[in-house]
C-alpha cells in the first residue's frame, strides 16, 4: 500500500502504474526504434521515486504484421498510460491509434512526443490536444517530463498533476536531466533488444538500432526540432559506458547502429576513440553526422582521422556491385561520415543560423572527401542537400551542381525542404519576414528509393507536410526548375557531361541542359504535373511521384528517350560559345 504524508488514500487510486509506448517505424520491414522507450526507463529506475510501482509494458516492434490498429492495441491494452513518438512518416498512424483508444477506454492517459507535434501550427495542436491528455514538446528531453508525469500521479492521490505542455528544459539547474550515464541502456535491457533483432533476422527486416554518446546541440537552425536539444549544452556519456553499450549491441548480434550525435568530432579525440573502439571490435557505427564547424583544416583533419582508422576499403561494397544483403557484410557505404551542406548559399545559412563552412570552403572540402573515398576505395558518403532553402537562389542551385560532381554522389538528392510544424521556420513571424511561401504536398512512398510497404495498416499511407513554394530570393518557376533538375541533374552528369567537362563548369552545364529540356515534347506532361503539385489551389498532390512512378524513374526514361538531341544542342551551344 503506498501512503501519502498529509493526504488521504484514494481507495481507487491504482498501486501499479502501467505504461506502454508505441513508435511505428518509417517502414513496416523496420525494427521500431524504441530505444527512447528505455531510456525513460532506464532513467526513472535510477532516479524515479516509485520505481517499484511501475510496470513497464514491452513495446510493440513486429509492424511487419500487423494489419490494423487494434492488432497495435491488442499487445498495450493493460496500460494506464501510453507514449507516442510523433514523426512525420508515423503520426497519421499513431493519431489513429490514439483516436481508437480514447473511443473504446478513454479512462487511460496518453502521452505525446518528438518533432512532428504541432506548436507552430495552431489548428494541428487544437487537433492533437483534443487526442492527447500530456505533451513533451519536441526540445525537452523525454525522461524528466515521464518522471515528473509518473511521480505526479502518486504524489497526488492518482491524479496526475503537471502542465498539459510542457516546455522544454534549456538548462540542467535544479532537474535530472542526463542521457542515462550511470547505467548501460543496452545492458539493463539486453533479452529485448535481442529478442528484437532474432525477430528481425527471421522476417528478414531492416534491424534497425540506435546509439547515442551525446545529446543536445549548441546550435539553433530554424528547420530543426530536435528531441537531443538545440541551443543547449552538449552533455557525453563516459567513455567506458559507450564502450560497454557497443559491446552489448555486439553480444546481442548487432552488427551496427545509427549513430545519433548531432555534431560527430566535436570532442574530437573522444569521438575518434569511440570509431576505433567500434570498428576495431567489428562494429560499425552508420550515418556519422559531423560537427557543423567553420573550420575547414578540422573538418578535413576529421575525415582524415576516420580513414586511418577504416584504411582501404572492401572489394565490394554493395549488392549492386555483388556485394551481399543486410546480412551479410555491412554496406561500408553508410560508415563514411556524411557531409552536412544543407546549401551552398552563405545567405540561406544565414538566415536558417545555421554555422558552417562558407561556399567555396564546402566546395574543397566536398573535393577533399571524394579524392580521399577514391584513393581508399570507399564509395562517397550521402550528401545532406535541402532543396531552395530561404536565401538562396536560382544561380545557387546550380553552382551545388558543382559539389554533386565533385562527389560524384549520383543517388543523392536533395530533401524536400519539409516545414516540421515545431521549427521556427514554421513560425508566422519567420515566414513573413522572408516572404515565404508554401504549399502542401504528401509522400505516399516511404522513402527515396521508392521502396513499398508491407502490409495494410501501412499501405498507401500519406504523410502530408507543407514544402517551399516561393520566398523572397526565388520565385514560383525558380522552384520548379530546381524540383525538376534536382532529379534530372544527376542522371545528366552521369550519362552526359564527363565528355563535356573539359569545355564547360557543371553549372553551366545543367543550365544549357534545361534549356533544351524545357522545349521538349516529352517534357509538357512532366511540366503540366509539376505545376498540379505546386499549386495551392488544388488538392494536395505526392511529391514524390510523376507520372504514376517514382520522380526519379520517370524523369530518367524521359531523359534517356530523348538523350541524342539533348547531346547534340548543348554540345552546339557550348562549343560555339
Amino acid at each position: 500500500m503506498i501512503a501519502f504524508s498529509g493526504r488521504h488514500l484514494n481507495i481507487e487510486m491504482k498501486n501499479t502504474l502501467n505504461i506502454a509506448f508505441v513508435n511505428p517505424p518509417h517502414a513496416d520491414w523496420s525494427l521500431a526504434n524504441n530505444m527512447t522507450y528505455l531510456m525513460v526507463q532506464s532513467h526513472y529506475n535510477l532516479n524515479g521515486k516509485f520505481k517499484s510501482s511501475v510496470n513497464w509494458i514491452p513495446a510493440p516492434y513486429k509492424f511487419n504484421k500487423y494489419e490494423n490498429i487494434e492488432e497495435i492495441y491488442e499487445e498495450i491494452k493493460e496500460a494506464d498510460v501510453i507514449m507516442f513518438s510523433s514523426y512525420a512518416w508515423n503520426y497519421t498512424i499513431i493519431d489513429e491509434l490514439a483516436e481508437y483508444v480514447k473511443s473504446v477506454a478513454p479512462e487511460k492517459k496518453l502521452v505525446i512526443g518528438g518533432p512532428h507535434i504541432g506548436t507552430n501550427e495552431p489548428e494541428l495542436l487544437k487537433d492533437r490536444l483534443k487526442l492527447y491528455d500530456f505533451i513533451c514538446k519536441p526540445t525537452k528531453p523525454g525522461e524528466p517530463f515521464m518522471e515528473d508525469l509518473i511521480n505526479s500521479y502518486f504524489e497526488n492521490n492518482g491524479t496526475f498533476d503537471i502542465e498539459w505542455i510542457s516546455w522544454e528544459l534549456r538548462n540542467l539547474q535544479g532537474k535530472q536531466h542526463n542521457i542515462n550515464t550511470e547505467v548501460s541502456i543496452y545492458e539493463e535491457h539486453f533479452d529485448y533488444i535481442k529478442e528484437m533483432l532474432e525477430y528481425a533476422k527471421a522476417n528478414k527486416m531492416e534491424p534497425f538500432m540506435i546509439l547515442e554518446t551525446t545529446r543536445g546541440c549548441p546550435y539553433k537552425c530554424v528547420y530543426c526540432e530536435w528531441g537531443g536539444g538545440t541551443g543547449t549544452k552538449i552533455i557525453k556519456k563516459d567513455m567506458d559506458l559507450v564502450k560497454r553499450d557497443i559491446m552489448a549491441l555486439k553480444k546481442a548480434g548487432y552488427r551496427d547502429a545509427y549513430l545519433t550525435d548531432a555534431n560527430f568530432g566535436a570532442f574530437e579525440d573522444r569521438d575518434i576513440e569511440i570509431f576505433r573502439f567500434a570498428w576495431q571490435n567489428n562494429f560499425n557505427l552508420t550515418d556519422i553526422s559531423t560537427m557543423k564547424s567553420k573550420d575547414l583544416k578540422r573538418r578535413k583533419r576529421l575525415i582524415d582521422r576516420w580513414f586511418e582508422i577504416v584504411g582501404s576499403g572492401p572489394e565490394k561494397h554493395s549488392k549492386s556491385e555483388g556485394g551481399t544483403d543486410m546480412w551479410g557484410d555491412t554496406e561500408y557505404i553508410s560508415v563514411v561520415p556524411t557531409v552536412s551542406i544543407q546549401s551552398i548559399s552563405d545567405e540561406a545559412m544565414k538566415i536558417s543560423k545555421r554555422v558552417d563552412l562558407t561556399c567555396e570552403d564546402k566546395l574543397e572540402l566536398s573535393r577533399h572527401i571524394e579524392k580521399r573515398c577514391r584513393e581508399e576505395g570507399f564509395p562517397v558518403p550521402a550528401l545532406e542537400l535541402i532543396l531552395a532553402m530561404p536565401g538562396s537562389t536560382l544561380q545557387d542551385f546550380y553552382d551545388e551542381v558543382e559539389v554533386i560532381w565533385n562527389f560524384k554522389a549520383w543517388a543523392s538528392f536533395r530533401h524536400d525542404y519539409m516545414f516540421l510544424p515545431d521549427s521556427e521556420l514554421n513560425a508566422k513571424d519567420y515566414k513573413e519576414q522572408h516572404k515565404i511561401k508554401t504549399v502542401e504536398v504528401y509522400s505516399d512512398i516511404v522513402d527515396e528509393d521508392g521502396s513499398d510497404n508491407w502490409k495494410s495498416l501501412y499501405k498507401n499511407k500519406k504523410t502530408h507536410f507543407r514544402t517551399m513554394l516561393s520566398c523572397y530570393s526565388y520565385s514560383e518557376d525558380d522552384m520548379k526548375e530546381m524540383w525538376f533538375m534536382n532529379n534530372a541533374a544527376n542522371y545528366l552528369l552521369q550519362n552526359f557531361y564527363s565528355g563535356i567537362q573539359k569545355y564547360c563548369k557543371p553549372q553551366e552545364f545543367a543550365k544549357e541542359c534545361f534549356c533544351i529540356i524545357k522545349k521538349l515534347d516529352d517534357y509538357k506532361p512532366i511540366k503540366e504535373e509539376i505545376d498540379d503539385i505546386f499549386n495551392p489551389d488544388t488538392p494536395p498532390k505526392s511529391i514524390r511521384k510523376l507520372g504514376g512512378k517514382f520522380r526519379v524513374e520517370t524523369i530518367n526514361n524521359m531523359l534517356e528517350k530523348n538523350m541524342p538531341i539533348i547531346k547534340s544542342e548543348v554540345m552546339s551551344k557550348i562549343l560555339n560559345k
